[in-house]
C-alpha cells in the first residue's frame, strides 16, 4: 500500500464484496473522502477508526490496524465447561459463551477461560481471562497449566516437578494450599496468555 500509514482497509474492503467506499462511509458515519484517505494510507488507522469500520467490514479492529498480525477466534468457556473438556471430544456449541479474537500466539488448540477466585491472583486476578493451548500438554517446571481433577473440575495452577509433583497456587492469599498431583490428574493445556481488562 502507498501512503505514510499502511493498514488493512484495502484488503478488508476487497473481501467484502458489494460494499463500496460510500456504503462504508455511511455505515461508519463519515465521508467518502475520509474513507479514501484511510484507504490510501494518507490518514492513520487509529483504534477509534478501526472500531468504527470493523463491523460493516465483518473483520476485527486489530486486522485493520495490524494487517500482518495473525489473528484467530478462540471459544470463551466457563470453568464448568473446562472441567468437562477432560471427558469429551472437542468443544460443544452449548459450552461456548462467546468467541474472543487472539493474536500473536503459536499454533495450537486454544480456548479461553474466565478465572474465578484468587488462587492465581499474582498473575491472573479473578475475572481475568486465560488463554489455554490444549495441544500443549508437556509439563514444564514453573509454567502455568489448567489441570483436570479426579472429581471432574478444572484448576489453574503453576506446575512444580518433584516427588510427588505439585500444583501450586500463585496468590497473595496465604490460605491457598499446594495440591499434590496424582495419577488421575490430567493436563487440559498450558496457559499462554492472561488477558486482564483494567477498569
Amino acid at each position: 500500500m502507498k501512503g505514510k500509514y499502511p493498514n488493512g482497509l484495502a484488503e478488508a474492503l476487497a473481501r467484502r464484496k458489494g460494499l463500496s467506499q460510500a456504503d462504508l462511509a455511511r455505515a461508519a458515519g463519515t465521508s467518502t473522502q475520509q474513507i479514501n484517505r484511510l484507504l490510501h494510507g494518507e490518514r492513520e488507522m487509529t483504534a477509534l477508526w478501526a472500531e468504527k469500520l470493523a463491523p460493516p467490514l465483518r473483520t476485527s479492529p486489530e486486522r485493520l490496524v495490524f494487517p500482518a498480525l495473525r489473528t484467530f477466534r478462540a471459544p470463551l468457556l466457563s470453568w464448568v465447561s473446562a472441567g468437562r473438556l477432560t471427558h469429551q471430544e472437542g468443544v460443544r456449541k452449548t459450552d461456548v459463551r462467546k468467541y474472543v479474537y487472539l493474536a500473536d500466539l503459536p499454533r495450537g488448540d486454544w480456548i479461553v477461560l474466565e478465572v474465578d477466585g484468587d488462587s492465581m491472583d499474582r498473575i491472573a486476578p479473578s475475572g481475568s481471562y486465560i488463554c489455554v493451548n490444549m495441544a500443549d500438554q508437556r509439563l514444564l517446571n514453573d509454567k502455568f497449566f489448567v489441570f483436570g481433577t479426579p472429581d471432574g473440575e478444572a484448576t489453574f495452577k503453576r506446575y512444580r516437578g518433584g516427588n510427588p509433583p505439585r500444583l501450586q497456587p500463585y496468590s497473595t492469599n496465604p490460605d491457598h494450599e499446594t495440591i499434590q498431583m496424582t495419577g488421575e490428574t490430567v493436563v487440559v493445556g498450558r496457559v499462554g496468555r492472561v488477558i486482564n481488562d483494567l477498569e
